[in-house]
């Protein structure tokens, strides 16, 4: 089924995930997790109630105790889950996908996610299609998470002084609620596109893409606000705006999330990055006395390291930012005001703040198709074999003044290509070097 991907099930509705299906997933989910409490919640997408309805009523089939907290953000969703106690939890959502897309988003007990070898056992109990009749139904009740979780982010919206922030929710579901989550807080919202609309008529959720986040990117410099921050579909994923409308690369937001972190009184701790991050975090995490953490790219991986360090929080490219507070998952509302009370610390603009760490300059990510992955990746081994080699995700080559690093896309034969180098030209002819090995066999 190929609507079952390496972190969720997810897929075109009607075309490939209909009714039927999601009430089998739903009596699948069931068996495999074994739960007596099941927490719901979902996005604005126009499938939602079909989807909703199909996936809680195969959950109660099972005898699954349903509790809806309807339409919310994945992080409420992890926060509800861990500080209820609920045994297992679905988030209904494509996330950052077109309008067309939905699907399910599934952790365990404590926030937990659910990595792809579970998700296929999964997709195998939805296949084989057969499951016991216990003779009664499940329940399903509502409850509002929101009370709770304002309470729980008013812990650390605490600032010295207000600030103008711009927010682009892209016509999905953070619009819903964010203007009153953020209404007792030192906050001068300046909201944009907050209408839900599941067609996503201004731009696709999906802010890691630079044509997404221009409308916010004008907007910023036009309202003179501090700083602008931009929300994927589901709202897990944040990218921030400096008041220049300048982008901050996501690296580097992680780095601001553990200063900042620090600077609060956490003391040391342990830090989780993506192997791709710049050299720039891990060499300025240790001069104030932080320990680094490189991992697989992929939220699984990322939490799985955290919980097994202990560490304070971790971050990726791709603009999710984690935190032990959330039970080692995404919070964008954490990420927001940790980096304000930094920029209320230190008095300074957020973009004063990112310019002593911009260090290094990097390729960005640079995508191949290859005619077999294995034999390009033993290529690229031997020709830079006098370089330190590591293989936490793909291949990682390191020089003193230059690294790389190049990792398969989980669905299709592609490499993709993350270089950094001191300086532009520097940059440039490694990348050139490096991308003649991998396209020319």
């Amino acid at each position: 089924m190929s609507i079952f991907k390496a972190y969720d099930i997810r897929g075109l509705v009607p075309q490939e995930l209909n009714e039927d299906l999601a009430w089998r997933i739903g009596r699948a989910a069931a068996e495999f997790f074994g739960a007596q409490r099941f927490l719901v919640g979902s996005d604005d997408r126009s499938s939602r109630d079909m989807l909703f309805n199909a996936l809680t009523r195969g959950l109660r089939d099972q005898g699954v105790d349903v509790v809806d907290i309807g339409k919310v953000s994945t992080p409420i969703l992890y926060y509800t889950l861990a500080d209820r106690n609920f045994d297992a939890g679905v988030m209904i959502t494509a996330s950052h996908n077109p309008g067309g897309y939905n699907g399910f988003k599934f952790c365990r007990k404590d926030a937990q996610p659910v990595p792809q070898e579970m998700l296929n056992k999964i997709r195998d109990l939805v296949e084989r299609n057969s499951f016991r009749s216990l003779g009664y139904r499940g329940t399903i009740s509502s409850h509002d998470p929101f009370p709770a979780y304002k309470t729980f982010i008013s812990k650390t919206s605490h600032l010295e002084r207000r600030y103008k922030v711009v927010v682009d929710t892209g016509n999905a579901v953070c619009g819903l609620f964010l203007a009153d989550l953020y209404k007792d807080t030192p906050l001068d919202i300046v909201p944009m596109y907050f209408e839900s609309d599941p067609t996503f008529p201004n731009h696709e959720p999906n802010p890691l893409e630079d044509k997404n986040t221009a409308d916010l990117r004008k907007r910023v410099v036009a309202e003179k606000a501090d700083l602008g921050i931009a929300l994927d579909g589901d709202g897990d994923r944040i990218m921030f705006i400096d008041e220049n409308g300048i982008q901050l690369a996501g690296d580097i937001t992680t780095l601001l999330i553990a200063l900042g972190l620090q600077e609060s009184g956490a003391g040391n701790f342990d830090v989780v990055v993506d192997c791709r991050s710049s050299r720039a975090v891990e060499e300025i995490l240790k001069e104030h006395g932080l320990t680094c953490t490189r991992s697989r790219v992929g939220h699984t991986f990322i939490k799985g390291l955290m919980r097994k360090n202990d560490s304070l929080c971790g971050g990726e490219l791709s603009g999710h930012y984690y935190f032990k507070a959330n039970s080692f998952t995404e919070n964008t509302d954490l990420a927001l005001f940790t980096i304000l009370r930094m920029l209320d610390k230190r008095n300074c603009r957020l973009s004063e703040l990112v310019a002593p760490m911009l260090r290094y300059v990097q390729s960005g990510e640079i995508n191949s198709h290859v005619d077999s992955v294995d034999s390009t990746l033993e290529r690229i081994r031997s020709q830079f074999a006098d370089g330190r080699q590591s293989q936490i995700d793909g291949l990682t080559v390191e020089y003193d003044s230059w690294w790389f690093n190049v990792r398969p896309s989980n669905t299709e034969p592609l490499l993709r290509l993350n270089l950094e180098a001191a300086d532009t030209p520097a940059m440039e002819l490694h990348r050139d070097r490096v991308l003649a090995v991998i396209r020319n066999p």
